[in-house]
Order: structure tokens, then sequence, then C-alpha cells
């Protein structure tokens, strides 16, 4: 983790792709990627908006609380990125925000339509034209350091849809598992058919070799000189403190060779008359 404040910045395909993607999972899965990814890059590297370069990872998500297929990105973004000429680092202009997700979702839109006319010809033809015309969802929101937003992510890493603390009941006829309705945030049991509940299981398992973490920007596993650059940048240096110079002691000066070298032999008592002045025997020695 960086030393900057970071954003969850979430990318989900409209439903009328879904059937595409449950179809092609292993071409509709790299598109997402790829062209959200570009959309994120596109859009900071307006000088405008923040003129620089993301580094950030990708987290592929398919399901929903209820295990019906929702395919979606997550991606972890630094607070700024790296300028253009590659010397310095360009931090977000607030805190609590990032891009304008009006202007991610129709740089989106716009790519993904030209990229599945590209991929998949045949089915494009089948969606309908509004699709891509309509309001895409794109969702950004701080994440502080990025610790938590990380640990939540991870979840999604290490298991695939759901999680057996969460099944409740299972038989050879049917599956209960508890989920959290988005709209109410109140705990609920679904139940569902064994067959069902298999196939919607099953859906969210990715195709062989691929995977559902992914890096870009200065944070690709091809970019680590750029990144090593992008953490020096961002060290906050260590000032040390010079010394005090120490007191000259002026009373110490000899006053014939004026070195500072005189040691004190001795001190005339405390009289109520004025002293006698100093004499050889009692006074400060040169020791040079």
């Amino acid at each position: 983790m960086l030393p900057v404040l970071y954003f969850l910045v979430t990318f989900t395909v409209p439903a009328e792709l879904r059937p595409l993607f449950a179809a092609r999972p292993e071409v509709m899965h790299a598109v997402l990627f790829r062209e959200s990814a570009a959309a994120l890059q596109r859009v900071a590297a307006e000088k405008r908006l923040l003129g620089a370069e993301l580094g950030f990872v990708g987290v592929l998500h398919t399901w929903g609380r209820q295990l019906q297929h929702h395919p979606h990105v997550h991606y972890i973004v630094p607070g700024g990125g790296l300028s253009t000429d590659g010397r310095k680092w360009v931090p977000a202009r607030q805190a609590d925000w990032l891009l304008p997700v009006a202007k991610l979702a129709a740089v989106f839109a716009r790519r993904m339509d030209e990229a599945v006319r590209a991929e998949a010809p045949a089915e494009h033809a089948s969606i309908p034209a509004g699709t891509w015309r309509g309001r895409w969802s794109v969702h950004t929101q701080p994440a502080g350091s990025g610790v938590a937003v990380v640990r939540y992510l991870a979840r999604y890493f290490g298991r695939t849809a759901i999680s057996d603390e969460r099944i409740v009941e299972a038989t050879d006829e049917a599956v209960r598992f508890r989920y959290t309705d988005s709209a109410t945030r109140q705990k609920k049991v679904c139940a569902l058919g064994a067959e069902e509940f298999l196939r919607r299981y099953l859906q969210h398992v990715l195709p062989a070799g691929q995977h559902r973490v992914r890096y870009f920007g200065w944070m690709h596993p091809s970019a680590k000189r750029r990144r090593m650059h992008v953490e020096t940048l961002l060290q906050k240096p260590i000032v040390i403190a010079a010394a005090p110079p120490e007191p000259v002691q002026w009373h110490l000066q000899c006053p014939h060779c004026h070195a500072f070298g005189l040691v004190r032999v001795g001190t005339l008592p405390r009289q109520a008359r004025a002293p006698p002045a100093l004499s050889r025997s009692n006074g400060p020695r040169c020791t040079r």
C-alpha cells in the first residue's frame, strides 16, 4: 500500500449484456477488464481532470447476493498518478473525489460497444441498440488508506460465490442460505432447489487459465521500474536536524594569543569591598 488516499471504482455491465457474458465468459471477462481499465486511464489522462497515468488493481466479481449472474469489476485505485513526463506524482484534487463518474460511464459504454462489435459481431447484432446509449453504472467512493477495501475484496479472490458460513441447510433436494437484502439491509434466507443452486454456483467458476485479479498502469508486473519510481516520489524525506553549535566561551580566550584554552584555577572570595587586582597566582592561565 502506498502512503496516499485510495478509491474503490466499480464498473457494472447492463443486464442486456449478461447473457453474452454467460455464453462467452472467456472473451467477455477479458473485454470487461480491458475496456474498463482503458476508460479509467483515458479520463485520468485529461489534464483538466488529473493529467496523469493511474496504477490500479482490478478484481472480477460475477455474482449477486442470491448467486444471480451479475458481472462487474472492482478497482482499487490510489488517489493520484504519475505525470505524463514521469517526473512527479500528481495527487487527486479532492480527498473524496477522483474522476467524474458520468464521463467514466460514457467512455466505458462507447469502448464496450466497439469491443463487442469487434470480438463478437453476431452477438452484438442481437443486443438492443439502446443498450449502448443507456445509462451505464460506474460507482466510485473514497476508501481511506485502502486496507479495509483490500480485505473486503480478498474474500472474492479466496472463494467463489458463497462461503460455507452462509449455508443454513443443504440436502439432496434444496439448499437454504443467508444473504443481506441490498435495498433494506436486512438479513434474509434464500431457498433454492439443488439443481438451481448448482446452476447458479457453477456459472461463477472461471474458465481455465483466467485470472480474477489483474494489474494495470504502473502497477502492472511489467512496469516494475515505474512502480519503484512512484514509491520513490512518495517517500517522505528524512530530515536530520543539524546539531546546535556549541556556545563560544569568550571568557576563556587568552588576551595575548586569542586562543580558547584558558583553565580556571581558582575563584576569588566574595567580599563587600572591591576585589583586588588579579595576580599571576590566582588568575586564568594560558595553556598554550
